[in-house]
């Protein structure tokens, strides 16, 4: 029997997938409306890319939880490592840096959902732009830096690298 708290998540590698990914903050402490952590991650999640051979078809990152759709490349691949990568250091950097008093995610893997289908995909995509929109962030979408929803729009970079879901299909 798992202590509780120790939540082990089971991820499904399926080559060819989509991976709608969300994990939430500590206690959904509010710790994403802090510029430099956002930075921090999202240099995390650029590099994360990089390493483990993904790209980022959407993200946001809200004040206690972010939502990505992320696409391994490679037919084989490991959703626990790439999720591990994209958190892992995030939470000591701020930390050690006083810009969090302590741990930034919640124990635990956070949540993978498998997404195969360009409708599917769509919807994950729609869902996450508007995210910030609908907890009263912004009122547009675009208007939310945090976001892929402006590079969407307008192919302007944000903080992190993405690529259109239309390359998959």
């Amino acid at each position: 029997m798992k202590p509780p708290g120790k939540i082990k998540r089971k991820f499904r590698n399926t080559p060819g997938h989509s991976h709608y990914y969300t994990t939430s903050t500590d206690c959904r402490k509010p710790f994403l409306k802090d510029e430099r952590v956002c930075q921090a991650l999202a240099d995390r999640i650029n590099k994360a890319a990089l390493k483990h051979n993904f790209v980022i078809l959407a993200y946001v990152f809200m004040p206690d939880h972010i939502h990505l759709l992320i696409h391994p490349l490679d037919e084989i691949y490991s959703m626990e490592v790439i999720a591990k990568a994209i958190k892992q250091g995030v939470s000591n950097r701020a930390k050690s840096r006083g810009w969090i008093p302590s741990d930034l995610w919640e124990v635990g893997g956070g949540y993978d959902r498998n997404i195969f289908t360009p409708k599917a995909r769509k919807n994950a995509i729609t869902y996450i732009h508007q995210n910030a929109v609908v907890k009263n962030l912004v009122e547009s979408s675009v208007d939310y830096f945090w976001s892929s929803a402006n590079w969407y729009f307008t192919e302007e970079e944000g903080a992190v690298k993405c690529r259109h879901y239309a390359s998959l299909e």
